[in-house]
């Protein structure tokens, strides 16, 4: 080489060096580094760090080498330096074969005669070699870094849930459901074993961290909380809370037994279509307010909570029912009211056409006042009865669709199919 040619060479190398020295030290120092250095890794994760490892012992043999040979190389250009050996020197030392680096130990069979245990590189393919063992290193570390990103986060929420669960346990001095508390313990310590032992095997190929092992649990443990918080509040407004839920219940028998006189009501005036019937969910739930009497006897404040819930629950949904129940029997009334009053109409309009006498039209107004007036009667019946009446007024033949709201077939409303009212 010539000496310019030296000159840029080894002010490369020399870059490249300090480059590096300044990379390995920043990667000593991560964090991610430090934290896989330090732990007690299993699973994949210490595969992969086994794997990253050796990388790492590889690159900073390599490293060793390639930062002697540069100084030595530098030493050439040195002063008093600079005759043709050192010429020649520095151009095997920048350019040629010149680290000398030990090699793995093959195995017997793959081992030649002349073999040796050592190889020699160059600079370039140094660094090459540096670098190829620099990302393997770095793409496990930021892995790992990236999913504790992730993960610790979310365990330290898991780890504050459960010592809030502790703390409510210790309060309402129960300890009814310690098999319930010692899986969400166990589940919980597995979590946490993986998460800081192996957080690698739960980054997926998409390099997307799985977190639902950890949504899994924070939902059971919210749930345990909740449990825990309506105990802790039944244990010190046990009279208050059963006092609301009792007044709940006697307002539900009330309103059952004014619906169950509406419904005898109903059923006196109409026949068709049937009426709902009423259910009585009383008695079961003064049933299950005693069961809640019973656990608070016995202290157990965790049950008597979830009991209260599903309680309260039922309340609401037997409240709700008797509601719907009460629209459909006020329905089947109003809708022979309608009937009734649409029955008038189409006879006084009869009487402007002078058809008030007509036999057809006479017989159909009968028929239609029949199924209106006896009691108890067919709404479905008038309903039918009622749109022949008008096709008669309206001098339609009876296959034609008319267009009323009664009409029957695909464009039929609800009162052409059951009388007006949904069951």
């Amino acid at each position: 080489m010539s000496w310019e040619g030296i000159e840029h060479a080894l002010n490369r190398v020399q870059g490249e060096s300090e480059r590096i020295a300044l990379n390995l030290r920043d990667l000593d120092d991560h964090v991610g580094h430090r934290l896989l250095k330090g732990a007690d890794l299993h699973g994949l994760t210490r595969e992969r760090w086994e794997h990253a490892e050796r990388h790492i012992h590889r690159l900073w043999t390599t490293f060793d080498v390639f930062r002697r040979t540069v100084r030595e190389a530098a030493e050439h250009r040195g002063p008093g330096r600079g005759g043709a050996s050192d010429q020649v020197r520095l151009t095997f030392l920048l350019t040629g074969p010149s680290l000398e680096l030990p090699l793995a130990k093959a195995p017997l069979h793959e081992r030649g005669l002349l073999d040796t245990d050592k190889e020699h590189i160059t600079l370039a393919e140094a660094v090459a070699r540096m670098t190829a063992d620099y990302e393997e290193i770095t793409g496990v570390v930021s892995a790992a870094e990236a999913a504790w990103d992730v993960l610790h986060p979310r365990l330290g929420a898991l780890d504050s849930l459960w010592l809030e669960i502790g703390t409510l346990t210790d309060m309402i001095e129960e300890s009814g459901d310690e098999d319930g508390l010692e899986a969400l313990r166990s589940e919980l310590a597995l979590v946490g074993d993986t998460v800081r032992r192996d957080p690698l095997s739960l980054v997926g190929p998409d390099r997307q961290v799985d977190t639902s092992s950890l949504e899994r649990l924070r939902k059971r443990l919210e749930t345990s909380r909740g449990e825990l918080r309506d105990a802790l509040r039944m244990r010190d407004s046990y009279r208050e809370s059963t006092g609301h839920l009792v007044s709940a219940i006697d307002d539900l028998e009330s309103s059952l037994v004014s619906l169950r006189e509406l419904r005898a009501h109903v059923v006196t005036r109409i026949r068709e279509p049937e009426a709902v019937d009423v259910p009585d969910p009383v008695p079961a739930l003064r049933a299950r307010i005693d069961a809640m009497d019973a656990l608070r006897s016995q202290g157990r404040w965790r049950e008597l909570g979830v009991l209260l819930g599903e309680v309260q629950a039922a309340v609401h949904a037997a409240s709700d029912d008797a509601r719907e129940r009460k629209e459909n029997l006020e329905g089947l009334l109003a809708r022979r009211t309608e009937l009734r009053g649409r029955l008038d109409a189409y006879r006084a309009r009869a009487v402007r056409l002078g058809l008030a006498e007509d036999e057809r039209a006479s017989g159909l107004h009968d028929r239609a006042h029949r199924a209106l007036w006896t009691a108890p009667g067919d709404l479905r019946a008038a309903t039918v009865a009622l749109s022949a009446y008008r096709r008669a007024l309206e001098g339609s033949d009876a296959t034609e669709i008319p267009e009323d709201r009664t009409t029957p077939g695909a464009g039929a409303s609800d009162g052409e199919s059951d009388g007006g009212v949904n069951r």
